[in-house]
């Protein structure tokens, strides 16, 4: 299209020319009657000038300033293409001397518009809304003028530049009206641009109409205004797809592309708030591979890969991480994707118990599409990474590295390959030759956090002590930016994540120093996890702590914690209360009882008896014959040894009954046939308290139980 200022400057120098034919017809006229009438002047006299001279001294005057003037138009114009905003001011300014409101209203508005276009990229360079608001005042001096003379293209004109003023008037002040202002400029100059007459500029409206929308989604009617955004951008193709029906060919132009590009981010961003999520997303990836038939990667190679990077980042959406194109740790999502593998089992369990049948084709579905998105996000990723270089781009690079880093991992995380996990920590770690403590150490912990989420999964399936090793190196690396005084957040998610690792790592070798490191973790963790603010967690960290702490008691021997065990426990269940959480509420019951029966072997025997038995009743409430069987057997079975050893103290008969009564519930699954080991060892228990209560043996002679619950069931 011919530029704005030049397509003004064309019509200024019609006006002019049509100015100069009509004054100098009438200069000709003039002076024939002026000859006739000075036929009989006296000869050689001295006299005042004749009135031809006079008359030839005022047409010089006349025409000489608008000689003048036209130069320093044209200077402007020419100054205004080189970018020379100030000195195209000067011209322009200097120009409106000679052709004023007054006398020449079509060059004055003409000249008005083009000092409002030089207001305009003023304050894009400057980021000042002053310019703006002096765009503003110019453009409507011109629309006044234009509209009086009849002339509707220019007033569509002007409307169109008035809409794209407002437009970043709007961006800049998030004043709602602006945006409003700039909608109905616009649609003004649509009713002179239509699609027919004017394609090209009915098409640059709607886009800019969608522009308006999209941002305007920013700070109110976050879906109705993206709707409309995405309505503008569609008809705003509609001639691209005319003249791609009419013609048979792809070869559109790069503002196709860009429409495109646009209406793929709404609906990306329509995505995120709409239910039916699907639609949206594929409605996204389709206009941004619409995009890529005109952004090929040899003449577009920037736009190419960021839209590439999109495309990704709408897969890495669809398998389920909501944080695309950020860079996000993944920490989230694993957590997430364990909660649901937790939830299904739970579901599978009860659906047997319940004699149902679970719908496995279904999940396997699910699992293929977030392979298949998981799939697509690391192509487009790769493709992205064929124009961002190290050297060239590093930041993109790192980005997409981060990025390809976290589908490599989750994808990982669903097909247990060794190899992926492998590409996940290789891209990690292409990443941080980028990201350098010193220069970006928000992004150098960010993916440390990734890289030691992609070893402790790493871990799971190989190499467990090297990669736990790995991963706990590299939280360690993110403590050096997650601080607890300036990223509390981080610093405890971090600080749990360890405690989890070194629990691990105490699995495998130097078990008390390693729990110690966990129960040192937890406890960092906690400074921010409170009870009031983070419930969730506190409760999910002191339940962890509890099986810590009675873990190193079956190291070290020693009581404190114990004590420390059932604190945690009893913390926990501020949290995972009976009502809201049945099944956690029965384990760390079942875990309270077991630590009060060790405990009363060192102090107050009888009291920490007593609230053994308590605990375990409590966990029955929820682990019943008929739902859970074999939690029901094994709590059974170990309240009968604390029913048993209180009997050696206090109550023996009545309390030995009471023991004998458990043990028969647990016989109700322990059966000889399906649990014969479990069955004899019963039998056993309740032979000696017999003997015992016959006076056949004493009450020191018998220690044969069954292998206790473990605290970590």
């Amino acid at each position: 299209m011919i530029p704005e200022a030049i397509l003004v400057a064309i019509v200024i120098i019609f006006f002019i020319i049509v100015y100069k034919i009509l004054a100098g017809r009438k200069e000709s006229s003039n002076e024939e009657k002026t000859e006739e009438e000075n036929t009989s002047a006296v000869p050689y006299e001295e006299v005042l000038p004749s009135p031809r001279k006079i008359k030839k001294e005022i047409i010089k005057e006349e025409i000489y300033p608008i000689s003048e003037a036209e130069k320093w138009f044209h200077a402007g114009v020419e100054n205004q293409n080189r970018e020379n905003y100030d000195e195209a001011l000067r011209n322009y300014f200097r120009a409106l001397e000679v052709f004023n409101e007054k006398e020449y209203p079509p060059i004055f508005a003409a000249i008005k518009n083009n000092i409002g276009t030089i207001y305009r990229k003023l304050a894009s360079e400057e980021k000042s809304k002053g310019y703006l608001y002096k765009a503003v005042k110019v453009y409507k001096e011109a629309l006044l003028i234009y509209a009086g003379l009849g002339y509707k293209t220019e007033v569509a004109m002007i409307q169109n530049n008035l809409g794209v003023v407002y437009h970043q008037l709007a961006s800049m002040t998030d004043k709602e009206k602006f945006f409003y202002d700039a909608i109905k400029s616009f649609k003004e100059a649509l009713k002179v641009y239509d699609i027919g007459e004017h394609p090209l500029e009915y098409t640059s409206i709607q886009n800019n109409i969608g522009n308006v929308y999209r941002d305007m989604a920013n700070i109110v009617d976050e879906r109705k205004n993206l709707l409309n955004a995405a309505s503008a951008y569609n008809e705003a193709l509609k001639i691209f797809k005319i003249v791609s029906k009419l013609s048979g060919k792809n070869n559109l132009p790069v503002e196709c592309a860009n429409i495109q590009q646009n209406l793929g981010e709404v609906y990306s961003r329509i995505a995120k708030i709409e239910r039916n999520k699907e639609e949206s997303i594929s409605m996204a990836i389709e206009s941004f591979y619409n995009a890529l038939k005109i952004y090929d990667i040899n003449t577009h190679p920037s736009e190419y890969a960021g839209i590439q990077m999109q495309i990704g980042g709408m897969h890495l959406f669809m398998a389920g991480i909501l944080e695309e194109n950020n860079l996000k740790d993944v920490s989230y999502y694993i957590e997430y994707m364990k909660k649901r593998k937790a939830a299904k089992s739970t579901a599978v369990r009860s659906s047997k118990r319940k004699g149902g049948v679970t719908d496995s084709k279904y999940a396997l579905t699910e699992e293929e599409t977030r392979k298949e998105n998981l799939s697509q996000a690391i192509k487009a990723y790769n493709e992205a990474l064929k124009v961002y270089t190290l050297e060239e781009q590093p930041r993109e690079y790192a980005v997409t590295q981060n990025n390809l880093g976290m589908s490599y991992c989750v994808l990982a995380g669903i097909t247990k390959d060794e190899g992926d996990f492998y590409n996940a920590i290789n891209a990690y770690n292409e990443a941080l030759k980028v990201y350098t403590l010193e220069e970006q150490p928000r992004e150098y912990a960010v993916t440390f956090t990734n890289l030691a989420i992609a070893y402790s999964l790493l871990a799971e399936i190989s190499n467990r002590e090297e990669n736990l090793i790995n991963a706990i190196n590299a939280y360690n690396e993110a403590l050096k930016v997650y601080t607890l005084e300036e990223q509390p957040r981080e610093y405890a998610v971090t600080k749990n994540n360890l405690g989890m690792l070194y629990r691990m790592l105490a699995e495998i070798t130097d078990k008390r120093e390693n729990l110690s490191n966990a129960i040192s973790s937890y406890n960092e963790a906690l400074k921010v996890y409170t009870l009031d603010e983070y419930p969730s967690e506190y409760g999910t960290i002191n339940k962890n702590l509890g099986k810590m702490y009675f873990t190193l008691f079956e190291i070290t021997g020693d009581d404190d914690e114990l004590l420390n065990a059932i604190e945690s426990y009893h913390e926990s269940l501020n949290i995972y209360t009976l009502e809201e959480y049945p099944e956690e509420y029965a384990e760390i019951q079942t875990n309270i009882g077991n630590a009060y029966r060790e405990l009363s072997n060192f102090s107050d025997a009888e009291e920490n008896l007593s609230n053994s038995i308590d605990a375990f009743q409590e966990a029955l409430k929820v682990y019943t014959l008929e739902e859970y069987p074999s939690e029901y057997a094994t709590i059974q079975n170990n309240m009968g040894i604390s029913y048993r050893n209180l009997a050696m103290r206090t109550d023996m008969f009545k309390n030995f009954q009471k023991a004998m009564e458990a043990y028969e519930e647990a016989l109700k699954v322990y059966t000889l046939k399906k649990y014969p080991h479990e069955y004899a060892m019963l039998q056993n228990n309740i032979g000696n308290i017999y003997a015992i209560m016959a006076g056949l043996k004493t009450k020191m002679s018998f220690d044969q139980d069954l292998p206790m619950l473990s605290a970590n069931m």
